[in-house]
């Protein structure tokens, strides 16, 4: 009787260590959990997004290792790259296929981005709070992401909050002269997630994704859908589909009920990742 109870202590322990040694159980919603210190998690993720107003698909990919430098600071690096196929278009009034030209035409982008993530209160506490901050860089592009992180852990159930900013700058060349572009993307994101197993859990994530362009708020786009998350020994798995619901700001740019010039209809994102 007292080894079954030291087997099950010992395997209870090995689980909770299992979760804990990464910090997120969504693919799209950040959550407050920073790596141990001295941890070290490598990740990988494939987004899979289709469905614009002409033939469009994208695959975007990301390496990521994160590493705990205290129990409440934590850094990561990226590698990216995104690669898009898609037809003629004339990119204005929600995105208008271009029946003059023929052909699928291809697009790549690779980039390397930088996370830091501050852990101020834990998720237990009566709320959870992060600070969270993440430069990109590739060729002719600077990004620079902010986020709050807000959420709250129950024994079953977990909910998480992020208030997000983004701003891109781009570079691009006219008649010899250097000109700069830039953009903001303010979003919402919002999860729930209920464990079925101390292992499994099905939750939701919403987004609200805007964007400002030379001060002019050209959409706001909202996207749900349901995340499965898996925790195995050492790895762990997230699968998330998030299609578009509806556009809440039409303008000239965007003036249909979906974005489908700068957003797609659906997204299919999985994740994952296991401890070093």
């Amino acid at each position: 009787m007292k080894l079954i109870s030291k087997t099950f202590f010992a395997g209870t322990l090995s689980l909770f260590s299992i979760l804990h040694a990464q910090d997120r159980q969504y693919v799209w919603t950040y959550q407050c959990t920073t790596l141990p210190k001295g941890a070290k998690d490598l990740e990988a993720w494939s987004t899979w997004s289709y469905g614009r107003n002409y033939f469009y698909q994208r695959l975007d990919t990301r390496l990521e290792m994160e590493v705990g430098l205290t129990d409440r600071i934590q850094s990561a690096f990226y590698f990216n790259a995104s690669h898009a196929a898609f037809g003629a278009n004339l990119d204005t009034l929600g995105g208008i296929a271009n029946t003059n030209v023929d052909g699928i035409f291809h697009s790549s982008e690779f980039s390397f981005s930088n996370e830091w993530k501050w852990r101020l209160t834990d998720a237990t506490a009566p709320i959870g709070f992060t600070l969270y901050a993440e430069y990109g860089l590739a060729p002719g592009k600077f990004e620079l992401e902010n986020k709050l992180i807000f959420d709250k852990k129950f024994p079953k159930d977990n909910f998480a909050l992020n208030l997000v900013n983004e701003t891109e700058i781009y570079y691009s060349s006219k008649k010899g002269k250097t000109i700069r572009s830039t953009e903001y993307e303010p979003e919402l994101d919002l999860a729930y997630m209920h464990m079925l197993k101390p292992a499994w859990g099905l939750g939701l994530e919403m987004r609200n994704s805007n964007e400002i362009e030379n001060g002019n708020w050209n959409f706001s786009a909202i996207m749900g859908g349901p995340t499965l998350f898996y925790a195995g020994s050492g790895h762990f798995i997230i699968i998330g589909f998030m299609p578009q619901w509806m556009n809440l700001h039409k303008t000239d740019d965007a003036p249909n009920n979906l974005v489908l010039n700068a957003r797609e209809k659906y997204a299919v994102r999985m994740l994952f990742g296991f401890g070093l």
